[in-house]
């Protein structure tokens, strides 16, 4: 019994090949020719090669399918690295590290509610805002004997939906019993889903999450918090510090040291200094830090005499942090799970400072009863940013520009075109949205962008202080086509 002999075909089609530095596709002109000569031999030669004959047809097709698996394929590749990765393959990723991305969260209002005493409002009772948006109610309530009652309402949609103060003022479901309703102050904006880059960026700080008495395990842990949206940990690390000095204009005159150092944003005490008086360089002395000559902010005149330094200011708001003390600043998440995360990482004696506090009880080899300690962290104040967008008038632009624009700001600003977020502490460039202003029509001519904190923005730049969170809504952007 014979055995027929197999022909082994070839391609002259470019292979993926695999380098050192990662994927490599052949370019689709080289796959077009490949496929050509293939076909070619498959007819014996001499074919016409012409794009528009059938058999050109074939081999454009043929190469199209070919260059789009070659894509494919390399975008499969690159899912594997973290740098790249987005959706389902970044969610793998997450979960090596214990991560899951975070769920879009609704804006969050706390209310004052006027009605009979002893009525109870219902958890997912509804209410309405001036813009017609609706908030349930998030847990159930009674009207005290006062006549009111306090109550957190959520908006039923996910997303950053701003909620001003006074807006929230509709009784949308009537309950007997319930008479009005308003909110003193703005809603917490709510997020959308995580972006890529927020989840990265979660991603890459959370590797310090096995480490303790660092900021950035301290960081990492608060951030790996449900719905803990963003983080800023700076630390004080200088021990008080005690001087013999005079100030004279600006000129503070340090003639000896007793105890410590002192740094840039070191506060000044003493008998007649003014308050929140800060060190803001040093202009003479060695060592750094010792007997010499600074600049203060505050201009006085205060003869020899004992001074202390017992805090630093930090920021552009100058946040007064004592020493040997740690400040987190954090949006989203709860007290008592924030608490916990910056009580497991930061170092023993290590005092915390902030405006928000949670009693943290430490169960461990203890019996009852615990010791518990405060643990003190920030809660920034929410500043909404504003915009002053300048277009070029021209009767080409969409009829929707205005709103394109402002949706493309609001886009890179929360982070969510794939770029970063404005976040707390952070320096916002106004020329950061240039490029997202001009990619929403093909001739879209900016004059100027200008961004600041009122509704008259005047700046290139704005820095926003460690106890600042930036916020933006599309009532605050204002176009102008001129």
């Amino acid at each position: 019994m014979s055995r027929e002999k197999k022909t082994v075909s070839t391609s002259n089609v470019p292979s993926i090949s695999w380098e050192s530095a990662g994927i490599v596709i052949p370019q689709e002109s080289a796959v077009l020719a490949g496929v050509q000569s293939d076909i070619n031999s498959a007819f014996g030669g001499g074919l016409n090669q012409a794009l528009s004959t059938p058999q050109g047809q074939l081999a454009s097709s043929e190469s199209a399918i070919i260059a789009e698996k070659n894509s494919e394929i390399a975008y499969i590749t690159n899912q594997v690295d973290p740098q790249y990765a987005s959706g389902r393959f970044q969610d793998a990723i997450g979960r090596i590290y214990f991560m899951t991305r975070e769920g879009a969260t609704s804006t969050v209002v706390v209310c004052t509610l006027t009605g009979v005493p002893s009525t109870v409002i219902p958890a997912g009772t509804y209410a309405q805002d001036t813009s017609g948006n609706t908030y349930a109610c998030v847990n159930s309530v009674t009207i005290e004997s006062g006549g009111t009652v306090s109550a957190e309402f959520a908006n039923i949609e996910t997303g950053p939906v701003a909620c001003a103060a006074g807006t929230l003022t509709k009784v949308y479901q009537t309950l007997p019993g319930w008479d009005a309703i308003t909110n003193p102050a703005p809603g917490t904006l709510g997020t959308v889903v995580e972006s890529r880059t927020d989840f990265e960026y979660r991603r890459q700080n959370s590797v310090a999450l096995n480490a303790a008495g660092s900021l950035p395990s301290i960081y990492a842990n608060v951030f790996a918090q449900s719905n803990v949206t963003d983080v800023y940990a700076v630390q004080n690390d200088n021990s008080p510090s005690s001087f013999v000095g005079s100030i004279l204009g600006t000129t503070l005159t340090v003639s000896s040291m007793i105890s410590g150092r002192l740094v840039t944003g070191s506060v000044v005490s003493g008998t007649g200094i003014a308050s929140e008086t800060f060190i803001e360089a040093q202009l003479t002395g060695s060592p750094t830090g010792g007997a010499g000559t600074y600049t203060v902010n505050n201009s006085q005149s205060i003869s020899s005499e004992a001074m202390a330094s017992p805090a630093i200011a930090i920021g552009v708001t100058n946040y007064i942090l004592n020493a040997n003390t740690i400040y987190v600043a954090v949006v989203g998440g709860t007290a008592a799970n924030i608490a916990q995360a910056i009580y497991e990482k930061k170092d023993c004696g290590c005092d915390t400072a902030g405006n928000t506090s949670a009693i943290v009880t430490d169960q461990s080899g203890y019996n009852y009863p615990y010791p518990s300690y405060t643990i003190n962290y920030n809660v920034p104040t929410d500043i909404p940013i504003y915009f002053a967008v300048e277009l070029t008038n021209s009767s080409t632009l969409p009829s929707d520009v205005v709103s394109l624009v402002q949706a493309a700001i609001i886009a890179r600003f929360n982070g969510t075109d794939g770029t970063t977020r404005e976040r707390i502490g952070s320096e916002i460039f106004a020329s950061r949205y240039y490029g997202a202003v001009s990619s929403v029509a093909t001739n879209v001519s900016i004059v100027s962008i200008l961004i600041g904190e009122t509704s008259s923005p005047a700046s290139t730049t704005l820095e926003m202080g460690i106890d600042q969170h930036p916020v933006i809504s599309a009532a605050n952007i204002a176009v102008t086509l001129v």
